[in-house]
Order: C-alpha cells, then structure tokens, then sequence
C-alpha cells in the first residue's frame, strides 16, 4: 500500500499525505453505507368503531442510511390484519407507503395490535401500534351520533362518478362541538367535513371516490375527531366493490 501510495505522489507530483487522507476518507465513507430505517409516526389510533368493518391507516416508512433500505418481512401479527406494502426497496432519502388494514370482525371494546417489519438494517423489529375502540351497536356510541358508520361507495361508476357517499353525525348534546379531521389523506376517497357541529344539529360528511380508483376496490377508512373533554375520536369504514365488472365484460 505504501509503495501504491508514494507511486500515485510520484505520477501526479500530489504530497503523499494528501492520498493517504484520501484513502482514509474514502475507507470511512465505505464503511457508513448502511441502510437505516425511521418510522416518523407508528402510533394511530382509530378510535370509535363498529364491528364486521374494515379500518386502514397509512404508516410511512423511511430510508434514513446510505445504502437502499429493503423491506425483507411483514408480519400483520393475525388473521384479522393486512399489511400491503408500496414498495420493498427504498433509496436513501425516499419512503415508502405500509397500509395496515384491520377487520374488527366480533371483537368488543379495546383492541391493540402491534405488526413489524424486517429489514436489511438488522434484525430488530420495527413496529406499528393501531388501536380501535371496537361497539356491537352504534347507538352505543357517543358523545356525536354517526351513522352508517361503514359507507358502501361500490354503485359509484364512471357513468356517475359525481355520485357521492354520505354519512351523518348528529350532536344530541347541549354543547356545540369543532369537527377535526384526524386520518382523511392517502385515500381512494375524497372527504368534506364540516368544521363544527352545533348543539342538537346534524351535518353531513361527503365522499367522492377519485377517478383513478373507479377500476379498484378498496376496504379503507376515514377518521375524525371532535373537541369533547376525552377528545373522542369516531372511524367510518369506506369500501367498494366492483359490481359493474361483470356487465362491462358482456
């Protein structure tokens, strides 16, 4: 090494420990190029819901290292969790999209799950927590009336696209309520939320399916929020299906 050295000084008439300094640097910069993983935010938490629904929260994985982070395993944890990903390889600086979708199917009351994720930045475990406070009946559910608590948006065509899902929440309370969108964003779905709701008054929520989801089905969810003294947070459940496929094929 010292003869490769002072035979580069000697060609490109360079001081020897300028080469040697940058050997050294290029040997540390090798070194560092590890893939890391950041997950900003792995806590949400849907709030109130109903049973037999569908909930989905977007988790954003981040490539923190200098080297392409992989996504080698996804463990949803049980039966009743999904956890499709946007894309297993992710260059340093970008991230990636994990969609953790929970079918509350008969549970009742609280409900905590912890999936995780492998990468190639070691061993560990990264999870995600979601928890859900999961009801039998929606007339059980308070301190804002919401109902139909799961939104079925699958008759939404490209013929009547401009056809809107609604939902409506009913403050049977003496205290007027702001409306605070808490979960509404990275969906097939469009939302319209009032921002306050007032003392024994109803309001509407409106959905509009976006275009480029016309040709999918989907099982997702929004979630909102209201300034009540627990600070109660509500989950609709939003799917569709593609029922009109089968005409379209004639």
């Amino acid at each position: 090494m010292r003869n490769h050295v002072a035979s580069l000084a000697k060609n490109f008439s360079l001081p020897r420990y300028v080469l040697v300094l940058g050997l050294f640097n290029f040997i540390v910069i090798s070194a560092q190029a590890d893939p890391k993983v950041q997950i900003p935010s792995h806590e949400f938490n849907f709030g109130k819901s109903l049973q037999q629904v569908g909930l989905m929260h977007s988790f954003w994985v981040k490539s923190v290292g200098d080297d392409t982070l992989r996504i080698t395993k996804i463990v949803p944890g049980c039966g009743c969790m999904q956890a499709p990903i946007s894309d297993s390889a992710v260059a340093p600086g970008d991230s990636t999209r994990l969609d953790i979708i929970l079918s509350t199917g008969s549970y009742r009351g609280f409900v905590s799950k912890k999936p995780y994720i492998v990468t190639n930045a070691g061993e560990e475990k990264n999870f995600v927590k979601i928890y859900a406070q999961v009801f039998p009946n929606p007339d059980e559910i308070g301190p804002v009336k919401v109902y139909p608590m799961a939104v079925d948006v699958s008759r939404v065509d490209e013929k009547n696209a401009n056809q809107e899902g609604r939902f409506h929440i009913k403050n049977p309370t003496s205290r007027d309520f702001i409306i605070e969108p808490e979960d509404c964003t990275n969906k097939s779905f469009t939302v319209k939320l009032p921002v306050k709701i007032k003392a024994g008054e109803m309001v509407d929520g409106i959905l509009t399916v976006r275009k480029e989801a016309l040709e999918k089905e989907f099982f997702e969810s929004l979630t909102f929020r209201i300034d009540d003294d627990e600070l109660s947070t509500f989950s609709v459940a939003v799917s569709r299906r593609l029922l009109y496929k089968a005409n379209q094929s004639k």
